[in-house]
């Protein structure tokens, strides 16, 4: 009874709470607090459960690494510049003390208690069309949601896709698991199913124009090649190219801008955003202007980090305090980016630069270890098909996380990831019993 509570709770986490949102404007709240209140509520019940079951609680070396990185977290939070914000989190960023702690017990939950169940692909498929479909309507600015908003005078804020994520950041990252995950699916399954879902996710990403996630795919699709390359036969190679020739199309399609999309919405189209991306490239290796001209300026918030890591190296300024951290540290820096950007940095949009400027240094060889170790046990993932599946999906999250920020709708299905490949039952479910499904 115990495990199938884990089992549903655990479910809310990873199918429910990526779909809860407000729309911007649509509230004082702010867009993630569903999300977060789900969360802290799935985390309590979670911790409930583990505490009854501690008899049976066990510890591997990977765990006792991430029980360092814990430890450190903590340490991290008492000598924090705002500990109240160490606890809790960023005003709806909400990665404190309390996200990580979640974060965690899905982690331990996936590895040790979680079992296989044939609703997790039915699950899966409502929740990724659901999301990719909102973002896609989003995108040719024919939500539905909107025109009842008009009808009401309720006040929003459309832009590029975010789905119910609230900001395409997030959005992106979603996707940067979906994608792989159902490419996966296919080239080992050839159900048309994940065919389906690999292609509505990839318009979904690309009506983001989040290029983190079209880096993480990138990333992930030449793992998948060596997998092929590793295990090629004539229906590998054929799913491949059933693969690639859907992507393309929906390459084309996406490069005609629609021509009842108002003016306003331009600058969200895919071909604007290439356009753009090849601008910063430009500048960036002929014109060697680094700093200010690509990512969204994301290398001059990565300098302003970098400071705030020097400063604090070992304890770094405290859970989610970057802020704080960048006020005091990189004061100059700050008042720029408001003067010029209009915005304040709270994250550092690279989340290895993150957990270094927040939690120190040593926190970030410990987390990187962590992974390390859990890659390094996988490392079959050219052998075992359940492997490499569950893999793909993480190898894609790990690369975007070099341009964007971790967010409490997508970083609990990572974490996920990162337990439910080390249990070796689920694995063996997952190829065996859904093939009958």
């Amino acid at each position: 009874m115990k495990n199938k509570i884990i089992n549903i709770t655990i479910c809310v986490i990873l199918f429910i709470i990526p779909l809860l949102t407000l729309p911007k404007g649509l509230a004082e709240m702010t867009y993630n607090i569903p999300k977060y209140v789900a969360l802290l509520i799935c985390g309590v019940i979670l911790l409930v459960l583990i505490i009854l079951k501690r008899k049976e609680l066990k510890f591997d070396r990977i765990d006792k690494t991430l029980l360092i990185f814990y430890i450190l977290i903590l340490i991290s939070m008492l000598f924090s510049f705002n500990i109240k914000k160490a606890i809790i989190g960023e005003a709806n960023r909400f990665e404190g003390v309390l996200t990580f702690t979640i974060y965690f017990m899905v982690y331990y939950c996936a590895k040790y208690f979680f079992q296989y169940n044939k609703k997790l692909k039915t699950f899966a498929i409502i929740t990724v069309c659901i999301s990719s479909i909102i973002g896609i309507l989003q995108y040719y600015n024919i939500f539905p949601l909107y025109y009842i908003y008009n009808i009401f005078n309720i006040p929003y804020r459309p832009g590029f896709a975010s789905s119910t994520f609230g900001n395409t950041n997030f959005f992106g990252s979603f996707l940067a698991i979906c994608v792989p995950v159902f490419m996966a699916l296919y080239l080992i399954k050839e159900k048309r199913c994940y065919l389906v879902l690999s292609y509505i996710s990839f318009w979904a990403m690309l009506s983001s124009a989040t290029r983190s996630s079209w880096f993480g795919l990138a990333f992930a699709t030449i793992f998948g090649i060596i997998y092929v390359i590793k295990n090629h036969n004539k229906e590998l190679l054929k799913r491949v190219g059933i693969i690639a020739i859907g992507f393309i199309i929906i390459f084309g399609i996406m490069l005609i801008p629609p021509k009842f999309l108002p003016e306003q919405f331009q600058y969200g189209l895919l071909s604007n955003r290439l356009d753009l991306l090849n601008e910063e490239l430009h500048s960036m290796f002929i014109e060697q202007n680094v700093e200010s001209s690509f990512g969204s300026g994301r290398f001059q918030i990565w300098s302003s980090v970098l400071k705030v890591i020097k400063a604090t190296p070992l304890i770094g300024c405290g859970p989610d305090n970057l802020k704080e951290g960048l006020i005091y540290y990189a004061l100059e820096d700050t008042i720029y980016q408001a003067e010029v950007y209009n915005r304040y940095v709270d994250k550092a949009h690279n989340e290895y630069l993150q957990i270094g400027a927040t939690i120190g240094i040593p926190a970030l060889i410990v987390y990187l270890a962590f992974i390390g170790q859990i890659l390094y046990k996988e490392r079959n993932m050219f052998k075992n098909k359940a492997t490499f599946i569950l893999v793909i999906p993480i190898l894609g999250y790990l690369a975007q996380a070099f341009f964007n920020i971790s967010t409490i709708g997508v970083a609990p299905i990572f974490w996920f990831l990162l337990g439910i490949i080390q249990n070796e039952e689920f694995k063996n479910s997952l190829i065996n019993k859904d093939d009958n499904s």
